[in-house]
């Protein structure tokens, strides 16, 4: 029996829903007279209606790769402003989400962004996701190879063509040529990382990963090596595979996790072979050598004589004025360039180093430090509840609190330490793969409904990946720090970030 999502595309695909959002729009129709099955497809264009704020929308941003320019940092802010939430929130695929507009400003918001080279279009339901791939592209001394052409090929094919505007679920994408997992390969539904074979750079091919849900799954190995030539083929190869025998009965058990599971590697290596028409190579010698870091602070580039600097962005909130002052130093400093991290940080590349001592003196630098202690380095959280109707908790405001009080406390921890928040099941805060995992919960405290957490530790990527595990159930938010503190206190020894082991397989 088809549920009620299946249903929907097969009335209407979501593609077809712009021109009623657009009479929508132009009618001002209020919220509650806008069919459901509307207001989801209209997440084919990136417009989400927001139940916490009734009668606002959210507008995810497609940023493939994370790059933008300061010209498009500029636009997105004024638009940021014109709304009733002038903030942004960076989110832990590099990209860019605004909220709090109308629906009828959603044609002119489009029209803008359009003009400067930004989309939004399918970033929501049943779409393949914001293409992600590593911020140092280009600019990484140590790469394999420069992956930043190849996210582009990634995109271009599928948007905006209905034989991949219905996939069973979401899909996530990564793509790297560094060394250092910059996409965190391991948690996508495709993976490609940096690998050779008979001396030729390419990449591996990894399938399946996925946090979200009561059934969390790292991405395995596809057996399967690419040169960058075969990279969309491949691509393509799968999403039509996907498309056709992915598993569209219950929405919890869509993703492409379950259909690895239930065929296995070996048979789906053979069904996307049989798409592209030739015999697949095994897999290269994988050339990754570490856990992604965080790019944060002052570096030097390939290019002698530029540095890239690394800016912290507290758990990806940013306020669109700063933003605005962001783009502002990328002209001045560099080339008019940002680029977004799966941390939620941003980078301006390309500052000449003479420059560079004039660029710590900006004052945004002391809102977006470059250099900030280890319990903040590797602090992600997803949306929370202020806008987002899974969430139990307020996730931004609680790993604020606790990075905080924490700090406050002259609590020490190894570098490379990962504290991620999640605010519900679906894990956007990629809880299960940090060393110290929170994930959202309520508990009753004398009658009345108060915000708590699970706890989750051990999480890794890499050689020895693993799953975080449960360790505590429901732990008040007040007691948060406490129980953290006690975790951290002998600090966790991450040797999967401490001694940078090679990754294999």
């Amino acid at each position: 029996m088809a549920n009620k999502f299946e249903v929907m595309k097969a009335e209407k695909d979501g593609l077809d829903v712009w021109p009623d959002l657009l009479r929508y729009a132009a009618e001002d129709t209020p919220v509650d007279q806008i069919p459901d099955e509307d207001l989801q497809r209209m997440k084919w264009y990136g417009v989400f209606h927001r139940p916490q704020t009734p009668g606002t929308f959210m507008m995810r941003l497609r940023l493939p790769g994370g790059r933008a320019t300061s010209e498009q940092l500029r636009v997105i802010s004024r638009l940021a402003e014109a709304g009733t939430h002038p903030y942004l929130d960076v989110t832990s695929r590099q990209n860019i989400q605004l909220r709090g507009f109308r629906l009828p400003d959603v044609p002119g918001m489009v029209e803008a962004l359009r003009n400067v080279g930004v989309l939004a279009q399918q970033t929501g339901l049943d779409n393949v996701r914001n293409i992600m791939g590593c911020p140092l592209a280009g600019l990484d001394g140590n790469e394999v190879l420069d992956a930043t052409d190849l996210v582009e090929t990634l995109v271009d094919p599928y948007l905006g063509d209905k034989a991949y505007s219905n996939l069973p679920r979401k899909f996530n994408v990564s793509i790297t040529g560094c060394r250092q997992d910059c996409g965190h390969a391991q948690t996508q539904d495709l993976g490609l990382v940096p690998a050779t074979l008979d001396g030729v750079a390419g990449f591996n091919v990894l399938v399946g990963g996925a946090l979200g849900g009561t059934s969390p799954r790292l991405a395995s190995p596809l057996d399967v090596f690419v040169e960058p030539a075969e990279v969309q083929p491949l691509f393509l190869a799968l999403l039509r595979v996907y498309r056709d025998h992915g598993p569209r009965e219950k929405r919890t058990q869509a993703r492409l996790k379950w259909l690895v599971e239930e065929w296995g590697e070996s048979r789906l290596r053979e069904a996307i072979a049989s798409e592209m028409g030739y015999a697949l190579r095994h897999a290269g010698a994988d050339e990754r050598s570490a856990i992604s870091g965080d790019h944060l602070g002052i570096h030097p580039q390939r290019q002698p004589g530029l540095s890239y600097v690394g800016l912290h962005i507290p758990v990806g909130h940013i306020s669109a004025s700063s933003m605005r002052e962001l783009a502002r130093i990328a002209d001045l400093y560099g080339r008019g360039e940002v680029r977004l991290t799966v941390d939620q940080n941003a980078l301006i590349p390309h500052v000449p180093d003479h420059m560079v001592a004039a660029l710590k003196d900006e004052p945004l630098l002391q809102e977006l430090r470059p250099e900030v202690p280890a319990i903040w380095r590797n602090l992600v959280a997803c949306t929370g509840n202020d806008y987002c109707h899974y969430s139990l908790i307020d996730t931004k405001g609680t790993a604020l609190r606790l990075a905080t009080e924490l700090e406050r406390r002259g609590v020490e921890v190894t570098p490379g330490t990962r504290i991620h928040v999640s605010g519900c099941v679906h894990a956007c805060g990629k809880h299960h793969v940090a060393d110290i995992g929170i994930q959202g919960a309520n508990v009753r405290v004398n009658g009345a409904v108060e915000e708590a957490g699970d706890i989750f530790i051990g999480g890794r990527l890499g050689s020895e990946a693993r799953l975080a595990q449960r360790s505590q159930e429901k732990v008040l938010l007040t007691d948060l720090a406490d129980t953290v503190e006690c975790l951290l206190r002998p600090a966790p020894t991450p040797s999967h970030i401490a001694t940078a082991p090679a990754i294999v397989g």
